[in-house]
């Protein structure tokens, strides 16, 4: 017989600790928007909230503690840069709220690894990579979703300058 969380009959259009099964879920962000959110008491609040990649997991409320991870793994206070980022949650169930402890959703803090791919000159974003490392001088944006090797750097570099002159 299938187990049942309790908090289903609830139905929620977030992502809640009642959507895991036991295991931590890996995602990546594909945008967060402020949005008007009823909590618990009815009321209307504004919050970030998260969507991701994967079209079938519930968009998640982001949480100030949350956020902090966010931001960090984003390199950025901005939600309009929290694009592309990949997180772990995972269920928490000794959360303090309320004058009572609760199970709440945490991102863990350190950022899962999930494959990139190699960027390489006739990748379609190389020209991209190129356009940012002229503007900022490193490559941490283009880190964060392409594995580049010390070539591809190179190349970068050199592209980068050639425009210069």
């Amino acid at each position: 017989m299938e187990k049942i969380h309790w908090k289903k009959v609830f139905n929620s259009d977030y992502l809640g600790s009642c959507d895991f099964e036991g295991a931590d879920i890996k995602a990546v962000i594909k945008d967060v928007k402020i949005q008007k959110v009823k909590g618990t008491d009815g009321k209307e609040q504004e919050r970030n909230v998260a969507s991701f990649t994967d079209s079938k997991l519930k968009p998640m409320i982001l949480n100030a503690t949350n956020c902090k991870i966010v931001r960090k793994f984003a390199k950025s206070n901005y939600i309009n840069d929290w694009r592309n980022i990949a997180v772990q949650i995972y269920v928490k169930d000794d959360i303090k709220a309320f004058g009572e402890v609760t199970e709440g959703l945490r991102i863990r803090e350190v950022q899962p690894s999930l494959e990139k791919p190699k960027l390489n000159e006739s990748s379609k974003a190389f020209p991209n990579a190129i356009k940012y490392y002229k503007e900022n001088q490193n490559f941490d944006l283009v880190e964060q979703h392409y594995i580049l090797d010390k070539e591809i750097k190179e190349l970068i570099k050199s592209k980068s300058n050639e425009n210069n002159a």
